[in-house]
């Protein structure tokens, strides 16, 4: 069950038609003598899913909608943007935005057909400065960068040739539909003013529809727009036109989020007398766990200590929960109760 790089189409296809199914624990049973070794279980509590919330059920709906009606226009495609701190969620949220979109597109096409790639999805490249390191991005993802085998394939290429038109190429006739673009964070406004064109072509001509995510990702882009020159709203023929009118106009920078749709994550509040997401979510990965002892409730029970712990970021939870879980079957105790709790969240350090 280890993880193929979803950073290339093998290992993307993979992730989408991944069916994950919890090791089936028959009734009245204890567990054998190997349960303790037992590799598929302890690696499927390593993978527990990431149980949505009320915010990301929304963004996966208002994005796929959002795919399905680019298809049929050219005109008024928006990007939508992934924003938040750290840990909250925001990558398993673009990828199961992905998923989504890939399985409904295939569905309404009457199955995978060959040759054909619905979504792409790519990293911020290490050095995201040079335009053509993004096209490298996507060229890798597509199959036509193939990874160096030695150091000579390394040197060799630092002589980068632009790939500009293959990756064009096979994002037209393969009728991509989405672009998502993780860890925007690591690219300055700088950085994005100068690839926002040609993002800008993907969407106007090929009608590809593109997701942002990463912490901060919609300051960036908003402030890349600007020094790319694309947010003032009054040109300066209209400028001179209004002065001569009499009426002088400055330019203005519209806020973020009403330039794109923006998706904010937070950490989880623990439950209010108005809002029990975090124990609903605790409930979802409860459903999840497949283990002999389990106790009823027995996540939520320890829902303000699990808070405490971690935060409410989803990331720490998920981490505390799978590590909690996979301590069970190797302690033989089958259950998570604080004892599993203290010793998972003593591994996140203090």
């Amino acid at each position: 069950m280890r993880p193929l790089p979803l950073f290339q189409l093998t290992g993307w296809t993979h992730f989408v038609d991944e069916e994950v199914e919890p090791p089936v624990l028959a009734a009245g049973s204890s567990p054998a003598e190997d349960r303790k070794k037992d590799e598929q279980a302890i690696a499927y509590h390593r993978h527990l899913r990431m149980v949505p919330t009320d915010a990301m059920t929304r963004m996966q709906e208002m994005v796929v909608k959002a795919v399905h009606g680019n298809s049929g226009r050219r005109d008024g495609l928006m990007d939508h943007v992934i924003d938040g701190p750290a840990g909250t969620g925001k990558t398993c949220l673009l990828r199961a935005i992905g998923r989504t979109a890939q399985r409904e597109i295939e569905a309404t096409m009457g199955g995978r057909r060959q040759n054909t790639i619905p979504v792409v999805h790519i990293t911020t490249p290490a050095d995201p400065e040079p335009r053509l390191n993004w096209l490298w991005e996507i060229g890798s993802y597509l199959g036509l960068n193939p990874e160096p085998k030695s150091l000579v394939e390394v040197l060799e290429m630092r002589k980068h040739q632009d790939v500009t038109l293959p990756v064009n190429y096979v994002l037209e006739t393969a009728q991509t539909r989405l672009l998502l673009i993780d860890d925007i964070n690591r690219a300055s406004p700088q950085h994005l003013a100068n690839v926002l064109p040609y993002f800008d072509y993907l969407r106007d001509k090929l009608g590809i529809s593109i997701v942002f995510c990463g912490t901060g990702a919609s300051y960036r882009l908003h402030q890349a727009r600007i020094l790319a020159g694309d947010l003032t709203r009054v040109s300066e023929e209209n400028r001179v036109r209004l002065e001569q009118a009499g009426r002088p106009a400055e330019p203005v920078s519209p806020s973020p989020t009403a330039l794109l749709p923006v998706t904010w994550l937070h950490p989880l509040p623990l439950d209010t007398k108005d809002d029990e997401t975090f124990r609903r979510v605790l409930a979802g990965f409860e459903a999840d766990l497949s283990l002999y002892r389990l106790e009823e409730n027995a996540l939520s029970k320890h829902a303000v200590k699990l808070h405490q712990r971690t935060g409410g970021y989803f990331k720490a939870l998920t981490y505390v929960i799978s590590t909690a879980a996979v301590i069970a079957i190797h302690s033989g105790s089958e259950n998570i109760t604080e004892k599993e709790i203290d010793a998972a969240t003593a591994q996140l350090g203090p």
